[in-house]
């Protein structure tokens, strides 16, 4: 991704954001990707690198807490709809109308608010992982929906959450940087079963140092800028993404959310990666019945992991996207 091409811009709650921007050339959409935890713009690079030549307009921040992006600590500062306002905030300097919007892990959870919010100002919606998720007018308890899922399902799956709200959690993760980041990056995306989903299983990975190596689809270079904008950032603004949940943060907005705007009615695409930790479909299908589902056999991160299927795949989805009018703008 061209350093040059790279903007900065203020929001109106006064935040900077750092964003990657390409114009779009005639009849092309904006794909505007939104990255999640604990990622920047760069893990989208090589989707830029399909897009961007075939002439598609391209919208890549660093999102709140990362990258050259301001970095606020206060967890309300990470509300889903204030987010949501900023990425619109981004669309409008940059003067855009047609925009697919793109999400990955935390950046899927923006992008549903993104579809609550303002889903007029996208024509379509990607979601990869973690799908769509519907407004939650229930108060979230982590003990209780931990407990709840090893009754269920065998595994706590979010176990790992409670030492990204610990105090002493960023620190740790910064100091075990090489250790962290080869566990959330994974070669096997089975390490997560047992070094992740449960409780005290993170911390017990960082606090041995375990280091397995480098993602084998991920490359040298691609490891370091990882690592690196990692450290030089800070986990301490990143984890608010998972604070802002547990603290019930974002209820009261949802519960202002009217039902009708809890369906999607652009077209949509998911890749659904269960070996990644995607949730059930019955959500999607509910929501956006339409929906287009492609299922990969690989884990959390199929930028990375399955690059070329990604891009192929989307880029089919896109050219059958049907064209912008009154009743779909």
């Amino acid at each position: 991704m061209d350093p040059a091409k790279y903007k900065n811009a203020t929001v109106r709650r006064s935040h900077t954001y750092h964003y990657y921007h390409s114009p779009a050339l005639a009849g092309k959409p904006t794909l505007f990707f939104i990255h999640g935890f604990p990622s920047t713009s760069f893990d989208w690079s090589r989707q830029v690198a399909h897009f961007e030549p075939l002439g598609y307009g391209i919208l890549v921040p660093d999102c709140l807490g990362y990258g050259g992006t301001s970095k606020p600590t206060d967890w309300a500062e990470f509300r889903h709809k204030l987010l949501a306002d900023d990425l619109v905030d981004l669309i409008d300097a940059e003067c855009l109308s047609d925009v697919v919007g793109i999400g990955h892990d935390w950046g899927s959870a923006v992008l549903s608010a993104l579809a609550h919010h303002h889903q007029a100002r996208f024509r379509a919606f990607v979601w990869l992982v973690v799908g769509y998720t519907p407004p939650s007018t229930q108060p979230f308890d982590l003990d209780a929906v931990c407990a709840m899922l090893k009754q269920t399902a065998g595994s706590e799956f979010m176990g790992y959450w409670k030492l990204m709200v610990a105090p002493h959690g960023p620190k740790l993760m910064e100091e075990k940087m090489d250790s962290f980041v080869q566990l959330v990056y994974p070669t096997d995306p089975g390490l997560w079963v047992e070094n992740l989903c449960p409780t005290g299983a993170l911390e017990r990975w960082l606090t041995d140092d375990r280091q397995p190596g480098r993602a084998t689809w991920m490359s040298e270079e691609e490891y370091k800028r990882i690592r690196n904008a990692l450290l030089a950032g800070g986990m301490a603004s990143p984890v608010s993404y998972y604070a802002v949940f547990v603290n019930n943060g974002n209820l009261a907005d949802h519960e202002a959310i009217p039902e009708d705007a809890w369906y999607i009615r652009k077209p949509v695409l998911c890749f659904w990666a269960p070996r990644g930790g995607s949730p059930g479909k019955g959500t999607m299908a509910k929501y956006a019945p339409h929906a287009k589902i492609i299922d990969l056999d690989v884990g959390h991160w199929p930028q990375m992991e399955a690059t070329e299927e990604v891009n192929r795949e989307f880029e089919r989805w896109l050219l059958e996207l049907p064209a912008i009018t009154t009743e779909t703008a």
